[in-house]
């Protein structure tokens, strides 16, 4: 019994000597805050059918797509969130919410039409400015705003 109590205070004393490393990093922490963008395709066709060609460019920095607008889509739901966790599982989960808002809303007429073409507006993102400057220089019609 006087072994089994040793070890045990032994073994206290060492977890509170020891020095806890609590450095926590954020998924996205190279992406500073003031990096949040917003990128406008009034001239540029974005539909989700070309989504991941064109905003495939992020995939290869780190990037955060938070916000997506669908056009003409004013009277269901302001933005869509985007799972940037993985790409394709975003835009896969973007096109189920967006059917099933058409559902609950009975759009039955715009659940019969191609959700491929249905085109996006706006995109709200966080990234790098060298991944901005490889997408302007890919699409020179879209409009980068700054927020914040």
């Amino acid at each position: 019994m006087k072994r089994y109590t040793l070890v045990s205070i032994f073994f206290l004393i060492c977890l509170f000597l020891i020095p806890k490393n609590i450095d926590s990093k954020m998924v996205m922490s190279d992406i500073e805050n003031t990096n949040h963008y917003e990128l406008i395709f009034d001239d540029e066709i974005l539909n989700f059918r070309n989504i991941k060609l064109k905003l495939g460019v992020f995939t290869s920095y780190d990037y955060n797509i938070t916000k997506i607008y669908l056009k003409n889509n004013k009277n269901l739901k302001e933005y869509f969130s985007f799972d940037s966790s993985n790409f394709n599982r975003g835009i896969e989960k973007l096109k189920y919410e967006y059917n099933l808002l058409l559902k609950e809303n009975n759009l039955y007429d715009e659940l019969d039409k191609d959700i491929d073409e249905t085109i996006i507006e706006r995109v709200e993102i966080y990234a790098n400015e060298d991944a901005l400057t490889k997408f302007e220089g890919k699409y020179p019609g879209v409009i980068i705003k700054k927020l914040r």
